[in-house]
């Protein structure tokens, strides 16, 4: 026994990061109670596409504890993935609310992201792909898609009406279900403030709590049960819609939300740890993979695009430095069927608040800010007003592209073709999308 714990040990590193198994095992602990909103999240916002919350509710486990095991055991780095939440209101809101698209057709994209994840991560272009895109434009995608998840809560919420991507206006900013986000909101920011490492999932709670007390957000939704019915996604997906044009500007924003959002979070979170070597994160390569063939599985199974979770902070900072960080976290995921037959109590107005506090930690740091020229902070402005205008991520994402490339023609500079095709393959993807309406 003493002999396989010595072995794990040094196939883990953990003596060589300055870290010990009681630490990794605290340390993955925390950030499952960071994350275990996701569980009730994740089937919450999915079931505004159709989709039923037993499935989604299984693929999300499954999928999230089976990355996660495989990023601890074979990329050995304390990263823990789930299905994001950008994604799935993504999915919910435009692909599917907006677009038309059937949640089947809408996973056949999560697929082909996936797959596009995949290949990306095995060719050579890896690297001059992570590069293409500027740092300062990076953190104005990121911005992105805060706006677009606030956009999300205070339409859930009923404070903003959208009909399909049009603002018509603002509604009552104080009815009922506008106080239900506040109050998860500032529970949340109280909690955080507190170091509670639950605070998301405490406060989701207590808004449903809230909820039913005043009687709103109920749902005609047939609540996530431990059946048969949540083997029903499994395979559902329609992987031929990638032969319909009109889906490809779909795969390809979740293939760049995904893949350099996942680089962004590898190298951000363990910038000022002992996990750099020489300024580059160790086996980072196996873990793109772990994120590509985590989306793949997710939606074959029933859930939309799984990324590395920034709540994998949690960990890091309680110590965690290795995979037995990650596999101690997806030991806890799995568990989490245990609590299904409660999810039915949550409204996905309760999780409203939970959609803003992510969207403000995707906000840029001040510092970030202050350090770009007058006309990058115009394109990330430009990029705002896009994301508000047309309740699409897409569409900023082509703002932003376009403003740099004519921005680094203006200086005689050549734009990177990776970026140029990018835009193209948006250009396209709008217009055909435009076509359609």
């Amino acid at each position: 026994m003493t002999d396989i714990l010595s072995r794990g040990k040094e196939y883990f590193g953990v003596a060589d990061r300055l870290s010990t198994v009681p630490t990794e095992i605290l340390a993955g602990l925390s950030t499952f109670l960071s994350l275990s909103y996701i569980f009730i999240v994740n089937p919450a916002i999915l079931a505004n596409a159709g989709m039923d919350r037993s499935f989604v509710l299984f693929a999300t486990i499954v999928a999230s504890a089976g990355a996660t095991l495989l990023m601890g055991f074979w990329a050995r780095l304390p990263f823990v993935v789930a299905p994001g939440m950008e994604m799935n209101a993504y999915v919910a809101f435009f692909v599917v609310g907006t677009l038309g698209f059937s949640w089947q057709d809408a996973l056949g994209a999560v697929f082909w992201s996936g797959v596009l994840c995949i290949i990306v991560t095995a060719s050579r272009a890896r690297e001059k792909i992570i590069h293409a895109i500027p740092d300062h434009m990076k953190s104005a995608l990121s911005l992105s898609v805060g706006v677009f998840l606030a956009l999300v809560a205070l339409k859930v919420s009923g404070v903003l009406i959208y009909e399909g991507v049009k603002l018509r206006g603002v509604a009552n900013p104080f009815s009922l279900p506008a106080a239900a986000l506040c109050i998860g909101l500032v529970l949340i920011l109280l909690l955080e403030r507190l170091k509670v490492r639950a605070a998301v999932l405490i406060a989701i709670v207590l808004t449903s709590v809230f909820c039913h007390a005043v009687g709103i957000g109920h749902s005609d939704d047939k609540p996530a049960e431990l059946s048969a019915t949540m083997l029903t996604g499994i395979f559902k997906m329609n992987i031929g819609v990638i032969l319909e044009p009109r889906i490809w500007s779909v795969v390809l924003i979740l293939f760049l939300l995904d893949f350099y959002g996942s680089v962004a979070k590898f190298i951000g979170l363990t910038s000022s740890t002992n996990l750099m070597a020489s300024g580059k994160l160790p086996r980072m390569r196996e873990a793109l993979y772990v994120d590509g063939v985590a989306t793949v599985a997710g939606a074959s199974l029933g859930t939309t695009s799984l990324i590395t979770y920034v709540e994998s902070g949690v960990g890091i900072g309680a110590g965690g430095r290795t995979g037995l960080t990650a596999i101690t976290c997806g030991i806890f995921m799995l568990a989490c069927f245990l609590v299904a037959p409660f999810l039915k109590y949550v409204p996905v107005l309760a999780t409203t608040g939970a959609l803003v506090f992510v969207a403000i930690k995707l906000c840029p740091a001040p510092q970030v800010l202050k350090a770009l020229p007058l006309a990058h902070i115009l394109v990330m402005l430009l990029m705002q007003l896009a994301v508000v205008a047309f309740f699409a991520i897409d569409k900023a994402m082509l703002v932003g592209f376009v403003a740099y490339i004519i921005l680094e023609l203006q200086n005689k500079r050549k734009p990177s073709p990776y970026l140029v095709a990018s835009t193209i393959l948006l250009v396209v993807g709008a217009g055909l999308q435009i076509m359609r309406h």
